[in-house]
């Protein structure tokens, strides 16, 4: 067993020991978001990943947590840069309160894995002392708790990394609370998946947690890590969801939370979701109709408020517009491209010209234009493979005429009488 110092128990009014601590995990930092193509905006995003651990010591602070666990991806890759490792620590380091974390399946332990690099021990000692990265399974003993780390020592763990628990034997009298850690995906003991690693390990094969096997009178809470919600999936068992959103949301979960946790020996754990995200990532699907472009801008607007600039959003468009309100869309599209962390656009909108605007471009005065609008529009009629790029020359024939005309329209208003 390794002690840990701390500055003593709290205590019940019946003399049991209590303790309160933050659980988190999946931090990922160093994590590319390759997708997001402006440089810019992509370093914001992995710099709110940052903070979002400040704003952990800043509940930690509020909230007289005695330490904080995180239940294993601290960093997005076995092999982060020196960087991203230097700017981690200190953000560690500003939490002030005992870090204790094990590895995961992207930030794995084992031999010369990135927890033995000289430059990771020297950081580590220079400005984050507060932190302890467990890499063995045995106990870690506080004054007022018992940490019962289980890392990931591959990327893949064949074997369930729990699996020591069971032969574990608590002292007789202690009556500390007992914390597990763990990461991976979880299943009940009857093999219903209970909650799925979103790294796609799936319940039964790598890194998999067997909750019901585990001496569940023997311990008080078991922090996981792995699945990116807050989420409850055992008696005694919680993910704590990463602490930034880092995808676009594809169930009910609840991303860009710390658990808040009170636990005594033998009683059942309080456990309250606190927010620590900035980010926002909104999913939006849409047909528009005949008002289709205002629309989705008042929509838009609605869903993402004053903090616009703090969203990424997924939009799926579908319906059909008429020429106008397509160079209208397209208009609107790149405002919110330009104000948006990101904008992931499935532009399924069809092209439907008013009547208006097909004699608009096949009845013109010039004769050229009026034979290849014609030729267009048959070509789109008709279908097939052509009738997109048919659609496409469509809507730059109708932009350019309508900037020629408004151009002679402005010169015919200015001219003088």
């Amino acid at each position: 067993m390794i002690r840990q110092p701390d500055s003593g128990p709290l205590r019940n009014l019946d003399g049991t020991t209590m303790t309160s601590f933050l659980h988190s995990a999946d931090w990922q930092l160093g994590k590319p978001f390759a997708r997001i193509t402006d440089e810019e905006q992509r370093g914001r995003v992995q710099r709110e990943r940052l903070e979002a651990v400040r704003r952990i010591g800043d509940i930690a602070r509020d909230r007289k947590a005695a330490f904080v666990v995180v239940a294993g991806d601290l960093f997005d890759s076995a092999t982060p840069k020196d960087a991203t490792i230097s700017h981690a620590l200190a953000a560690i380091g500003s939490i002030g309160v005992p870090v204790y974390a094990i590895p995961g399946n992207h930030d794995h332990g084992g031999p010369d894995s990135l927890w033995e690099r000289p430059f990771f021990c020297r950081q580590r000692e220079a400005v984050a002392p507060n932190f302890h990265m467990l890499l063995e399974r045995q106990p870690i003993e506080r004054d007022d708790a018992v940490i019962l780390p289980c890392p990931l020592l591959r990327r893949h763990e064949p074997d369930d990394p729990t699996t020591w628990l069971r032969r574990w034997q608590p002292g007789s009298g202690d009556e500390r609370p007992r914390i597990a850690i763990a990461h991976g995906s979880t299943r009940s003991f009857g093999g219903a998946t209970l909650g799925n690693s979103v790294d796609g390990e799936e319940a039964g094969q790598a890194n998999a947690i067997e909750l019901g096997r585990l001496p569940l009178d023997q311990l008080d809470y078991i922090a996981l890590g792995d699945w990116h919600g807050f989420l409850k999936v055992g008696e005694k068992a919680w993910y704590s969801g990463a602490h930034e959103i880092d995808r676009f949301p594809k169930t009910d979960q609840l991303p860009g939370h710390v658990a808040a946790v009170t636990v005594t020996r033998g009683g059942m754990p309080d456990v309250e979701a606190l927010p620590t995200g900035k980010l926002r990532w909104l999913r939006h699907e849409m047909a528009l109709g005949d008002d289709g472009p205002e629309e989705m801008n008042r929509i838009l607007r609605e869903a993402t408020g004053s903090r616009y600039d703090d969203c990424l959003v997924e939009l799926v468009l579908s319906g059909a517009v008429s020429l106008a309100d397509r160079g209208r869309l397209d208009t609107l599209l790149d405002d919110w491209r330009a104000g948006l962390v990101r904008l992931d656009l499935d532009d399924q909108v069809r092209l439907l010209p008013s009547d208006e605007e097909m004699r608009s471009l096949t009845e013109r005065s010039d004769p050229i234009i009026s034979r290849v609008a014609a030729e267009l529009f048959a070509r789109k009629d008709a279908g097939g493979d052509e009738a997109a790029v048919a659609l496409t020359a469509i809507r730059l024939l109708h932009g350019l005429c309508h900037d020629v005309d408004g151009a002679a329209a402005t010169l015919t208003k200015g001219a003088p009488r």
